[in-house]
């Protein structure tokens, strides 16, 4: 579609958008179109199909895909809406006492089909912190707007040397963590304490390997389950990446559980990249309908499968990005077979043919949950990272806890906190703000921890002990400090700004 007015005129009316707003674009269809080299994620083609006749909604970034990007550089931002006139983006510091809103510039739109694509730059003076994205667009005199949490986190510098946290079986409404911790389990204490010493401990990003919610007690419940987990999740500080797993996904007195997942969290596969490091998001309770049915406690299959679909997917993705280090997130190991787990004889379907993509393709490493319990497996020099659950009930010598991973170069050079398979325990790192500049940390564990903390308060020319000072966010006379430390073994710390 071209411009209805002439060139020139088209120009200065587009020129004097810009001077106004600063951030909204009129739309052309014949913009430059984005190629996929400038894409940081992938999705199957079937995300792109439009379910609902809303007229925005944001396909990429939102809190469950979100996209991690240095200051001063482009983003894109895939989106569906009706036709608009006018678009315009902005982030604001998620749920923060301190907001900061900015806007952003979009350098150009595209469109494909039903999507739209468009190219925004992050200011060069953005502070480095997780933000919500709000986009709007104004179609025939009439705005309209939507708001994706979390989705966008701003970062000084993107290197090979990062770490994440892996967490697996995050299980909001399953029941049997009582047995573990009656006390912890009610009110999901047990995730939510997870949730807060992930944000202490601060890493790039973190990797979820699926169940998050039960839906195995009750008819309707994924209609709860999946609203509060989406509420629980928001409390993470850091990026977080879903994946999918048997819990999420049963076919329970009429609800589809992968229904509620691509409608809180998005597509049940996909991939991202960090930096050089390239990151599959496998769904691997990949089963029809009938194999996925369950009548409350009662489910017939909970293995894994992957069917040929995705199968194929997973190899294309793979392939495009050789040049890259590899990492597959999924729930399933898929080691193990699983025909244990189905009351009707299903083994792990394609179990052979994902193993040998794995192979084929020299993925480093692949990161798994599902059993409640740790477990650390290298086979043909790929490094097979099973987490135990952060808040169900426990097998083997499993316990609550979740993963530090440490990256060097795009590598993988740490990934147990005791040899030869242990994850980090939970309920081993205490903090509490004795006032708004002082704050006491508990570190139980037998190694250290870096730490990032955030002080709100008046703003004043402060130092700090036992730490340092890495950033500060100034709005009128508040302040945000940011404050990083290192907590030696078996030890407690106060940091205070004076």
């Amino acid at each position: 579609m071209k411009p209805k007015l002439p060139t020139i005129v088209y120009s200065i009316i587009f020129a004097l958008l810009c001077i106004t707003t600063q951030i909204t674009i009129a739309f052309e269809s014949n913009q430059e179109a984005i190629s996929i080299e400038e894409f940081q994620v992938s999705f199957p083609e079937s995300y792109y199909e439009r379910t609902n006749n809303d007229p925005l909604t944001i396909l990429h970034p939102r809190s469950a895909i979100p996209i991690i990007q240095e200051r001063g550089e482009e983003i894109i931002i895939q989106f569906q809406s009706i036709s608009f006139d006018i678009l315009s983006a902005e982030i604001e510091t998620a749920y923060d006492l301190l907001p900061d809103t900015i806007e952003l510039s979009i350098d150009t739109i595209s469109q494909e089909e039903n999507t739209y694509f468009a190219r925004a730059i992050i200011p060069n003076d953005t502070p480095e912190e997780l933000y919500n994205l709000t986009l709007t667009i104004e179609s025939e005199g009439q705005q309209f707007s939507q708001t994706r949490p979390r989705s966008v986190s701003v970062k000084n510098e993107i290197d090979g040397n990062f770490t994440f946290i892996q967490i697996a079986d995050f299980h909001i409404g399953d029941p049997r963590g009582l047995i573990e911790n009656p006390k912890e389990t009610i009110g999901w204490k047990a995730a939510r304490r997870v949730i807060d010493e992930v944000n202490l401990l601060n890493p790039d990003f973190v990797i979820i390997s699926g169940d998050l919610t039960f839906g195995q007690a009750y008819p309707f419940e994924y209609i709860g389950e999946y609203k509060k987990c989406y509420e629980i999740l928001q409390d993470f500080q850091v990026p977080t990446f879903l994946c999918p797993g048997n819990h999420d996904g049963y076919l329970q007195t009429g609800q589809d559980g992968f229904k509620f997942w691509e409608k809180y969290f998005g597509p049940l596969y996909y991939s991202f990249d960090y930096d050089d490091s390239h990151f599959l998001s496998i769904n691997s309770y990949d089963w029809s309908k009938i194999a996925r049915f369950g009548i409350s406690f009662l489910v017939f299959n909970w293995g894994g499968s992957v069917r040929s679909e995705q199968l194929k997917w997973i190899e294309q993705d793979l392939i495009q990005h050789q040049t890259k280090h590899q990492y597959m997130n999924l729930h399933h190991n898929p080691i193990w077979d699983t025909t244990s787990e189905s009351l009707i004889g299903l083994g792990y379907h394609n179990r052979e043919p994902l193993l040998n993509l794995i192979d084929t393709y020299d993925v480093e490493a692949v990161f798994a949950g599902h059993v409640h319990f740790d477990d650390v497996t290298i086979q043909n020099d790929t490094i097979f990272i099973t987490t135990t659950t952060a808040a169900s009930g426990l097998d083997g010598d499993g316990y609550w806890g979740y993963r530090l991973i440490s990256m060097e170069n795009n590598s993988i050079v740490s990934y147990n906190y005791k040899e030869p398979k242990y994850s980090l325990p939970s309920y081993h790192l205490n903090y509490s703000f004795t006032t708004d500049k002082s704050i006491d940390i508990e570190n139980d564990l037998d190694q250290k921890i870096s730490v990032l903390i955030e002080f709100v308060t008046l703003f004043d020319s402060y130092t700090v002990s036992n730490a340092e000072i890495i950033q500060v966010r100034q709005k009128e006379d508040m302040a945000a400090y940011y404050v990083s430390a290192i907590i030696d073994p078996l030890n407690e710390t106060t940091i205070m700004l004076s």
